[in-house]
């Protein structure tokens, strides 16, 4: 009888610490929504960190350099005075989301501070993208559509990499009388440096 009892009272101690332990993994598990580590993979934000791009427009080329000089809490500061941060719907500045997950997801639309509306949509998750910096596969390309006066938008291809951040941007003007896409221009990465966290 005494062996009954113990080997139950083992029984039970084991399920006991097998309980606790799948309470401690279910209050470490994000929730489903939280997208932030997902988000974070593609715009590694870190103080230092560094992209050059070449800027081609109409024909005139230069170059521009973006460097994360400083943060605040959740948000961090470009050179340029850009501010970026990561939260559990995906990648945002001030006035919206550049990228949202989850990725096979509906149009999203920002209300910017000139009352223009932006809608952006995920049009492609494993898009293959060659620029200066080198070739890249499994892009993010996320179309961005703008409606201007006069019958015509504004067309915008952003291309975000995992561990790189954007890559590529194209944006075109479309004549919606005409039918027709004017580009307007091209930022492709030369180069960057993502401090190893």
């Amino acid at each position: 009888m005494k062996k009954v009892l113990l080997v139950l009272l083992a029984f039970l101690l084991l399920l006991s610490f097998a309980g606790c332990g799948e309470n401690k993994k279910k209050e470490k598990s994000p929730h489903l929504s939280d997208y932030s580590s997902s988000a974070a993979k593609y715009f590694p934000l870190a103080v230092g960190n560094s992209w050059k791009y070449r800027v081609n427009y109409f024909g005139s080329s230069g170059e521009m350099d973006v460097t994360i000089v400083a943060s605040d809490g959740e948000w961090f500061t470009d050179n340029r005075g850009g501010r970026l941060k990561i939260d559990r719907h995906g990648i945002r500045d001030n006035e919206r989301y550049l990228l949202m997950f989850p990725l096979q997801r509906e149009e999203w639309t920002a209300i910017l501070r000139n009352k223009s509306r932006e809608i952006r949509k995920t049009v492609g998750v494993d898009e293959q993208v060659i620029v200066p910096a080198g070739k890249f596969e499994g892009a993010i390309k996320v179309h961005t559509y703008v409606a201007l006066p006069g019958k015509k938008a504004l067309h915008s291809y952003h291309y975000f990499v995992a561990k790189v951040g954007i890559v590529k941007i194209v944006t075109e003007l479309e004549d919606l009388n005409e039918a027709k896409k004017t580009r307007q221009t091209v930022t492709e990465l030369v180069s960057y440096t993502i401090n190893k966290e």
